[in-house]
């Protein structure tokens, strides 16, 4: 667990605590959907960005658990103030982080602007092209 607990990413907390002291920790706070899943023996990870890469490393202590034998599972989470069934982490697991959203962001604001040049050159060079083409006598449509 110690090893594990190292391994996880930066922004990422593992607790070890009691079903009860987690509910009344929880109560009247966005967190309090987690009491749906506190029954049985459960570690408690916290994530603040980073949630695809905590999932990750959960995946792979739960890989090498189950090696020795140990099952460890998901019995949900709660993202957002709602409680998440354990078949929706999946779906978690595949969130972009921080850096890559904001590499979509700069990429998508980047692309508006050599999109706009493009499209304004394009048009002169297109005239330019027909009055050649008319002017040389190669036009189907107008001859010069």
């Amino acid at each position: 667990m110690i090893k594990f607990r190292r391994d996880l990413p930066e922004g990422a907390h593992l607790l070890v605590t009691k079903n009860t002291l987690m509910v009344k920790a929880t109560e009247g706070t966005k967190w309090e959907a987690i009491s749906e899943c506190a029954t049985g023996m459960n570690a408690w990870l916290f994530v603040d960005e980073n949630i695809a890469s905590a999932i990750k490393s959960v995946k792979e202590l739960q890989k090498g658990w189950a090696k020795s034998g140990v099952e460890v599972q998901f019995t949900g989470a709660v993202l957002d103030g709602k409680y998440i069934e354990p078949a929706g982490i999946a779906a978690l697991e595949k969130l972009p982080s921080r850096k890559e959203l904001i590499t979509m962001v700069a990429v998508g604001i980047k692309q508006v602007p050599t999109k706009l040049a493009r499209a304004t050159q394009g048009v002169p060079l297109k005239l330019a092209y027909g009055t050649k083409a008319i002017a040389d006598g190669e036009s189907d449509l107008i001859k010069a």
